[in-house]
């Protein structure tokens, strides 16, 4: 089951949703938890308790919104899942209305940074299925998709790339969580922007803001990896 767009929500209900699962990310719910999901009518209460007038159609659009999360945290979704097999890949991405893709090196300092960005995104942006592969375990998809740079984020939408980020361009690599979903929504591939002030992980560049070391995850001058590392040259994968 898909997500609900967010132009067909009602504004009320799209910041119940949200705060909902902001809420269920930061402290969550044992699963037989009868009231973890269901409690549709609470949840509105505490949103709008004044405007009475709108209340029966903001409840059903919210139950229906709930149960289409459910769904899809039942399909896992709400996770970053580490997959090994590029045809693994492939499938999830045709299969999945949308996708995201981090091609990471375990040995690459900001690959994990980028994990921790996507792992604050994944459990409240629950209508995109967060993947991540080894880089070396996927080169055939790796190498059709021209993957020179890494971290590398690809982002699909109906089996249709709408969005790629090779390292940190475009917001730097001391970004905050909340700067990377800026640009992931503006791309159309996540439906607008949930975390506000919260989940806010941010790595400082070292670097003084410049953007330096990613290229050549498949050549000599890779670097990038974890800070004890930096000063030793990393291994040519080729």
């Amino acid at each position: 089951m898909s997500a609900p767009s967010s132009a067909t929500l009602d504004p009320v209900v799209a910041r119940t949703l949200d705060a909902h699962l902001l809420q269920k990310s930061q402290q969550p719910t044992r699963e037989d938890d009868p009231a973890s999901d269901s409690d549709a009518d609470s949840l509105l209460d505490a949103a709008d308790p004044i405007f009475a007038s709108h209340r029966a159609a903001r409840l059903q659009q919210l139950s229906t919104a709930l149960s289409a999360q459910k769904s899809l945290l039942s399909a896992s979704h709400g996770a970053v899942t580490t997959l090994s097999l590029e045809k693994e890949v492939m499938e999830i991405v045709t299969a999945t209305p949308r996708t995201l893709v981090h091609f990471y090196h375990p040995d690459f300092h900001r690959c994990a940074v980028m994990d921790r960005h996507l792992e604050a995104m994944a459990p409240v942006h629950v209508e995109v299925r967060f993947l991540r592969i080894e880089a070396a375990k996927a080169a055939w998809l790796s190498g059709k998709l021209g993957v020179r740079v890494l971290p590398c984020v690809v982002g699909w939408v109906d089996g249709k790339e709408v969005t790629r980020m090779l390292g940190f361009e475009g917001v730097g690599e001391g970004c905050r969580t909340v700067d990377l979903e800026e640009v992931l929504v503006r791309s159309g591939l996540l439906l607008r922007e949930k975390l506000g002030s919260q989940g806010n992980f941010s790595s400082h560049n070292k670097g003084g803001g410049k953007d330096e070391g990613y290229l050549g995850w498949r050549g000599k001058q890779a670097r990038g990896r974890k800070d004890k590392d930096e000063d030793e040259d990393d291994d040519d994968w080729d």
